[in-house]
């Protein structure tokens, strides 16, 4: 397990992060729209009706998931979550609605506070909680766990670590074949190669701390979710959850 880092995307260095992501996520993230599909089809899936719902997108960067959200199933509460100030400010400005509410608040601040009456429907993060190591994760699950109401379900689309180094090889290059093929399809034939350095790049930054899918599983089990699952999965990218 990799020690503790800070955060980059929380110091100085978190504006330049957050432009860069902001205009290459549907590139960099394998299958970023299919993904937020079905994270959308699960929501619906598990409520009928699919309004009326109190959703806290936590980890929320500049808000893209919860506005796709939001243009499907509009009637509904929605809390906003990062410890950003350049990314809460990039959901901002895009997410002006009487029925969302902005909270500036890291994930360590969010596990640390006082508990809340139990009060969310849907909680869902996306490329968000890697940040945080084994320790922090569990204790993240099982504040998600507490906070949501009964038959609430939360949903976590993250890069996970693969099996072994061998596997890690192969699923590097799956998604480096992905971006290229997204470039191509993009008529962006030019940039193609553009990317190629970013696996290694993540793997480097002591901040990504990825941990295995079936340990967070587990922990999701442990704090106390059934049904607990993974959904979809391409390369290092899981969408997996479970349900109080």
């Amino acid at each position: 397990m990799k020690p503790q880092a800070p955060n980059t995307w929380l110091t100085g260095a978190g504006k330049e992060l957050a432009d860069f992501f902001t205009a290459a996520a549907d590139v960099i993230i394998v299958e970023r729209k299919r993904t937020i599909k079905l994270l959308l089809d699960l929501f619906r899936y598990h409520y009928d009706p699919p309004e009326g719902r109190i959703i806290l997108d936590i980890g929320c960067g500049d808000g893209t998931i919860t506005r796709h959200f939001m243009e499907r199933y509009p009637e509904n509460t929605f809390y906003l979550m990062d410890g950003s100030d350049d990314m809460l400010s990039k959901a901002r400005e895009s997410l002006k609605r009487d029925n969302v509410v902005f909270m500036k608040q890291t994930f360590e601040e969010y596990i640390d506070k006082d508990p809340e009456t139990p009060k969310y429907d849907f909680v869902f993060s996306s490329n968000a909680i890697h940040h945080l190591d084994s320790s922090g994760k569990e204790r993240l699950y099982r504040r998600i766990y507490h906070d949501l109401a009964h038959n609430g379900f939360f949903v976590n689309f993250d890069v996970v670590l693969p099996s072994s180094d061998r596997s890690e090889q192969l699923q590097f290059k799956m998604w480096i074949d992905w971006m290229n093929e997204t470039l191509m399809k993009m008529d962006l034939k030019n940039d193609a190669g553009k990317h190629d350095n970013l696996p290694e790049v993540y793997k480097s930054r002591s901040e990504n701390q990825p941990a295995h899918l079936n340990d967070q599983l587990e922990m999701l089990g442990r704090a106390g979710f059934k049904d607990v699952d993974c959904f979809f999965k391409y390369s290092i990218f899981a969408l997996f959850g479970g349900i109080r």
